[in-house]
């Protein structure tokens, strides 16, 4: 992966991830696991076919959520574009979200971002993020 965005939009948190699209083209069907920490972890598992979104889960508290398309949206053309609702974030007592992504191939991980594991994106208005709660 190449490179790693982010942004807070009112009531979602958007997530943009550039992959080196050759290097990508040569990995049959893999997947992007996009956690999101704040008072607990959420996790978006998007699984791509041939280029393509085939489908996309999201996993909270250890738990797959049934219509993940009523919490997230899912793109992907040349970047992935993910954005979560914010009410699926435990924002409570949390002063900074962590934000980690992981590109998975047969089961295993090949490649994460950022390379130390996660990235802190710290709230407030000086961080042109939601207010900490």
């Amino acid at each position: 992966m190449h490179e790693l965005r982010y942004g807070f939009e009112k009531e979602r948190f958007c997530v943009r991830i550039d992959p080196f699209v050759e290097a990508l083209s040569e990995l049959e069907d893999p997947e992007f696991r996009i956690t999101i920490g704040g008072a607990e972890e959420v996790t978006i598992v998007v699984n791509l076919v041939r280029g393509h979104v085939q489908g996309f889960a999201v996993e909270k508290g250890l738990v797959c959520l049934l219509n993940p398309k009523a919490v997230a949206e899912v793109a992907f053309e040349r970047i992935l574009e993910v954005a979560l609702h914010k009410d699926q974030i435990n924002l409570a007592g949390q002063t900074k979200l962590r934000l980690g992504v992981a590109l998975w191939h047969g089961g295993l991980p090949v490649d994460v971002l950022p390379a130390a594991g996660f990235l802190d994106v710290l709230l407030g208005e000086d961080h042109a993020a939601w207010p900490p709660e």
